[in-house]
């Protein structure tokens, strides 16, 4: 949990990556999301994989992203490794380690789990730097500008959605606050059946929606007193948002990876397939 408020705190430094518009770092994560959608070939996820590290390493956030994808990247992936050759389909012309009635692995179903893997990999590489470069108030005030000057849209709604992402580890914090200082009283939280540990969770939900009632209490006053008006379609924005010459390069930049995976995916090397 540490982490996570250490990780939405670093969106706030500075660095070439750091002062791009965060609208264009947005569309880049989006095409670096259909990326693996559209490609399973483990060696173009793997060269991707490293560009990302190499961006990483431009906006100064490298070691801190390293230290905590080499705990998460076992974690998200070594499940998928370590099973699903066991659930791959079996076929005669496979090198099987073993296979007997229906337990089988082979290394084509390894080769095959390690290039799901590397889908994962790539998409959370890609999630933990977007947002170790991204300010999240910064990127609702951004989205908001767009949405208000393009689309009459009022600035209220990105508001909300930010808003929830930004505090959601907050209430992850107070919900481990309030079961640490229960459990010092001797409450026993963690035994018992499923019905019996979802009675003892009430004490703990109590305090923890008044926790939430009165920051959200705390939220409103603040906006109230800087004269916020969610009706009002005309608001100003103390930062003015526009899109310059290398912010369209970042974003074609993603563009680019997508256009590289349809011509990989149409000449046939776009899948793990081809390996197999």
């Amino acid at each position: 949990m540490t982490f996570v408020l250490q990780m939405l705190e670093t969106g706030k430094e500075e660095s070439p990556i750091h002062a791009l518009d965060p609208r264009a770092k947005l569309l880049w994560w989006i095409c670096l999301i259909i990326v693996p959608i559209l490609v399973t070939n483990p060696i173009i996820l793997i060269v991707i994989t490293l560009w990302i590290w190499f961006l990483a390493y431009l906006a100064g956030v490298a070691s801190r992203m390293y230290r905590f994808l080499t705990v998460t990247y076992p974690i998200m992936v070594g499940f998928i490794v370590f099973t699903w050759p066991f659930f791959y389909t079996a076929t005669p012309d496979q090198h099987f380690l073993f296979n007997w009635s229906i337990f089988h692995a082979s290394w084509e179903g390894i080769f095959y789990a390690f290039a799901m893997g590397m889908r994962i990999i790539m998409a959370l590489t890609a999630c933990i730097f977007f947002v170790m470069t991204t300010d999240l108030m910064d990127l609702a005030a951004s989205v908001g500008q767009f949405l208000q000057d393009r689309f009459g849209i009022s600035y209220m709604f990105p508001l909300m959605i930010i808003s929830s992402f930004k505090f959601l580890p907050e209430m992850s914090g107070d919900y481990i606050t309030i079961t640490n200082v229960f459990r010092s009283r001797a409450l026993d939280i963690d035994s018992g059946s499923i019905v019996a540990r979802f009675r003892k969770t009430i004490p703990v939900a109590i305090p923890l929606i008044d926790g939430m009632l009165g920051r959200a209490q705390i939220i409103a006053i603040a906006l109230e007193l800087k004269a916020f008006n969610p009706s009002d379609k005309n608001r100003t924005f103390y930062y003015q948002h526009d899109f310059s010459a290398r912010d369209a390069l970042f974003v074609l930049s993603g563009a680019l990876l997508i256009a590289i995976g349809v011509i990989f995916k149409l000449i046939g090397w776009g899948g793990v397939e081809a390996f197999l």
